[in-house]
Parts: C-alpha cells; structure tokens; sequence
C-alpha cells in the first residue's frame, strides 16, 4: 500500500465512523474529507481536521442537514461570506490524551447561483 491509498483507507474509515455516529442520532449520512495534515495544538495534543459536505443528493435540504449535525455535535454556525451557503464548525474531544477532532461540516443550497464557486474560494480553493 502506498501513501495515497493509505491516505484514501483512514478518510474511508473516518467517513465510515462519523456516518455511523450521525446514524444513530438519526441523521443523514455526509461525504466526510481528511484535511491534508494533523496538527498539535497549544496544549501538543493531535488534531485531527474533517470536513462533512451535505451534498445535493440527500432528501433534505442540505441547510437543514448542516443544522441538524451541527446541533448533534454541538457545533457552532460559521458566518459564510457566501448566499445560499450554511456551515458550522467546532472541536470535538473523545477523551483526555485522545485525537481532538476539528469538524467542520457545510452544505450549499444549489438553487443559490455560484454558491458552490464561491464557497470554494472562500475556503481557499
């Protein structure tokens, strides 16, 4: 296995683990992003960075999917430059001495014209 499949593997299982989670709250299943590199905060403790995207493809309104893992997780809304876009984010820690996860989860109303451009600028795409 190579890095970029062992890359592809632990977004999978992180995907996996999170849609699973939300299944049992009762929500929809998100498509779940790694970001590119893990990092220490303040404290040296590993920080683990994931993105949920409520995609167009779900049965209800990505913004109300947004909320409603947002309110699961305890997740706070980010003020998106952008129309037609909802997003929260927030910090999620398991346990002491345990990955913290840094979660950002939004979802883009397709309706809203260059919504989807937009909201990739605004991240630094």
């Amino acid at each position: 296995m190579n890095l970029s499949q062992l890359s592809t593997a632990i977004e999978a299982a992180v995907a996996v683990h999170l849609n699973e989670l939300g299944r049992a709250r009762g929500l929809l299943p998100l498509n779940w992003f790694v970001a590119p590199s893990v990092t220490s905060d303040e404290d040296m403790e590993a920080v683990l960075s994931v993105e949920g995207q409520a995609g167009s493809h779900l049965s209800q309104h990505p913004a109300r999917v947004v909320d409603q893992w947002g309110t699961a997780l305890g997740l706070r809304p980010v003020r998106a430059l952008t129309p037609g876009v909802r997003a929260v984010e927030g910090i999620l820690e398991p346990a002491p001495g345990e990955y913290r996860f840094e979660v950002r989860i939004w979802g883009v109303d397709s309706a809203a014209p260059h919504a989807q451009r937009d909201w990739g600028r605004w991240q630094g795409r």
